[in-house]
């Protein structure tokens, strides 16, 4: 075809402009603007026929797929072991991988609801514990303890009816006569306390939060006879406060042998309100076996006990530095 001159193209250009211009009474169907817009080719001819027939192929498949008769799962599972592709098949294999998802979720359901259960039941009795009367002790004990050491001190003969026992007994003069160190007069209390302290009752205590763990009747490290945890921390325990008392006794039998005045540090209340609660912890170990919400108080003071004795030991030492 021959190219067209400015002058053809102008003319065209106007004609069109002229039929767009018509009244619509008098557009004929090839001079409507949409038609007149349209430039159909070949190419798209066939694109358009392209696509009609995809989708015609994929509606029929879909119908037969819909119209095709249920397969069981054996009948599925022998045509996959055959090669032979079931038009059930992916729906089947998607089916189960659904209904096991869903028992997998209603399992994850069931373990979360029973250690729910689980904490609840296990959070009963702490809070029966905490709502009883005895979970005041541990909060009570502590302060009459001191203020019963103070009291037995400043306003009870205690001082004059041990300097009498131990001097009459004459232990004063026996160890002056043994001519040792300074240092020996002043530490050797403290360090025989400090053993004490930290062998049976700081190891005693760690065994008592273990039994209260429920480790109790585990085999102790360094129990006689197989002892356990629980045994263990009785036998300690008792026997720290026995050797507590008797310490006691020989601190005071060391300030006469050094000629001091008795009991002007609060070195000896501290020393005697944790008599006190040693006494009060015998008590709730021995009442706790026939009234097990009484374990909390025992733990809880035994901790508070614990750290009265190190507010003990700095006034013991200080006691000691200005002696």
């Amino acid at each position: 075809a021959s190219a067209r001159t400015p002058q053809t193209r102008t003319d065209t250009h106007a004609q069109h402009a002229q039929k767009l211009h018509r009244p619509r009474a008098l557009r004929t169907p090839d001079t409507h603007p949409a038609l007149l817009c349209q430039t159909p080719k070949p190419v798209f001819r066939t694109i358009s026929a392209a696509a009609m027939k995809v989708a015609t192929l994929l509606l029929a498949s879909l119908g037969a797929t819909i119209a095709a008769p249920p397969v069981s799962a054996s009948t599925a599972l022998r045509s996959r072991v055959a090669g032979v592709t079931s038009p059930r098949a992916p729906r089947l294999s998607s089916m189960r991988s659904n209904v096991q998802s869903t028992k997998q979720m209603v399992q994850k359901f069931k373990g979360s609801m029973v250690g729910t259960t689980n904490r609840a039941a296990a959070l009963i009795p702490r809070a029966q514990e905490v709502d009883s009367p005895s979970s005041l002790v541990p909060f009570i004990a502590p302060p009459l303890a001191l203020a019963a050491g103070y009291a037995l001190i400043k306003s009870s003969p205690l001082e004059g009816a041990l300097t009498s026992f131990i001097e009459g007994g004459g232990y004063p003069e026996m160890f002056r006569g043994l001519d040792m160190p300074g240092f020996f007069y002043k530490w050797f209390h403290a360090a025989n306390m400090a053993i004490v302290a930290g062998a049976m009752g700081g190891y005693g205590a760690f065994l008592g939060f273990e039994t209260k763990a429920g480790r109790g009747n585990e085999v102790a490290w360094g129990g006689l006879n197989g002892a356990t945890k629980r045994e263990l921390h009785s036998q300690l325990m008792a026997g720290a406060g026995l050797i507590f008392a008797a310490g006691g006794l020989g601190g005071v039998t060391f300030m006469l042998t050094l000629q001091k005045t008795l009991f002007e540090s609060p070195h000896a209340v501290t020393g005697l309100a944790e008599l006190f609660l040693f006494a009060t912890q015998g008590a709730l170990a021995v009442a706790m076996k026939e009234n097990p919400n009484l374990r909390q108080a025992h733990a809880t003071l035994g901790a508070i006990t614990m750290g009265i004795l190190t507010v003990h030991a700095a006034l013991g030492i200080k006691l000691g530095l200005g002696l």
